[in-house]
């Protein structure tokens, strides 16, 4: 079942349980920025990122792994279109470990929330797809607002312009999103969803090892201690493993355009979490640039709505915007 869930028996109570579990992915998405930026100079970003896909891996294994040869088989023959989303998804989500050590929760969060506009326009740029006036208004209306988190405010006076260092990783880990949201249309049709995780997870992981080793060798290792290993089993199964196969779920049920009004919550819940558990604090800048990228969420989403065969491209855009 791939468009939104219609009426009769059965479909309203699974239209709810989608609901649930795609507001709770919202929120495992902003937990993970609130954890990530708790551990900032405790645990090293690389190596914390590279433990979580790692137990993220482990944990689906059993679930996936029930047809190893042909699995393998399919790997191979396809093994640089999953090096690539691999890199993508797993290189991402450490830049983004990497802003939080930068970089405010809060921050991070709402510039988190860009990602699919961002999709749009990839997919705009490399694969020809048709870009609305109205989706085009939506990703500068985005763009805007992530030029306020990322100039804090400054951007309305020449005195004190400076960009955010950690902002502009997280941005570059959104560009990084929206790369693999764009390249999982070459992903091979005999995988399940699972299946094709679970390789990309792997593949992912042997991309970063290099630079985990680097990390290693300049910071130290990651320390070995039960702190980090609830650290990591944490965002494995909350994020990794939980947070995709929940929001594959709610998209399946209810379609991808309603799904994607669920990212607003992210920054939201970013919010919440960092000015309860971190004491940062909420200022105006933050408030500005989540009300121009909700804004130009709304407006690339209302026009895929319209539009069955762009509502396959925000599948790409929101099914797919994991991380987180």
């Amino acid at each position: 079942m791939n468009g939104p869930a219609g009426r009769g028996p059965g479909k309203e109570p699974q239209a709810a349980l989608a609901y649930l579990l795609l507001t709770l992915t919202a929120f495992f998405l902003a937990c993970n920025h609130v954890i990530g930026r708790s551990v900032e100079g405790v645990i090293p970003p690389v190596g914390l990122s590279f433990w979580r896909w790692v137990a993220g891996a482990v944990i689906l294994a059993p679930f996936v792994l029930r047809r190893p040869g042909a699995l393998s088989r399919i790997f191979v023959h396809h093994v640089w279109i999953m090096l690539w989303l691999g890199a993508m998804l797993v290189g991402s989500t450490s830049l983004i470990l990497v802003a939080l050590n930068s970089t405010t929760a809060i921050t991070v969060s709402v510039i988190n929330s860009v990602q699919p506009c961002l999709t749009v326009l990839f997919a705009w740029a490399f694969l020809r797809q048709p870009l609305s006036g109205r989706q085009l208004l939506g990703v500068a209306a985005a763009c805007a607002g992530v030029l306020v988190m990322l100039s804090e405010g400054r951007w309305l006076t020449l005195s004190g312009f400076r960009l955010n260092g950690g902002g502009l990783i997280a941005l570059l880990a959104m560009c990084g999103f929206s790369g693999y949201a764009v390249g999982l249309s070459k992903l091979p049709p005999a995988l399940s969803f699972g299946e094709a995780l679970w390789g990309i997870i792997v593949m992912g992981s042997l991309a970063l090892l290099p630079f985990y080793l680097l990390e290693t060798g300049i910071s130290g290792p990651v320390p070995l201690n039960l702190h980090t290993v609830v650290v990591v089993l944490v965002l494995a199964l909350l994020v990794s493993v939980l947070g995709m196969l929940m929001w594959n779920y709610g998209n399946q049920r209810v379609g991808p355009s309603r799904a994607a009004v669920f990212i607003n919550l992210i920054p939201v819940f970013g919010m919440l979490l960092a000015t309860t558990f971190l004491g940062e604090t909420i200022r105006g800048f933050h408030i500005i640039g989540a009300a121009c990228t909700i804004s130009g969420i709304l407006l690339v989403v209302k026009r895929a709505a319209a539009d069955p065969v762009r509502a396959n491209l925000a599948d790409a855009a929101y099914g797919h915007s994991l991380e987180e």
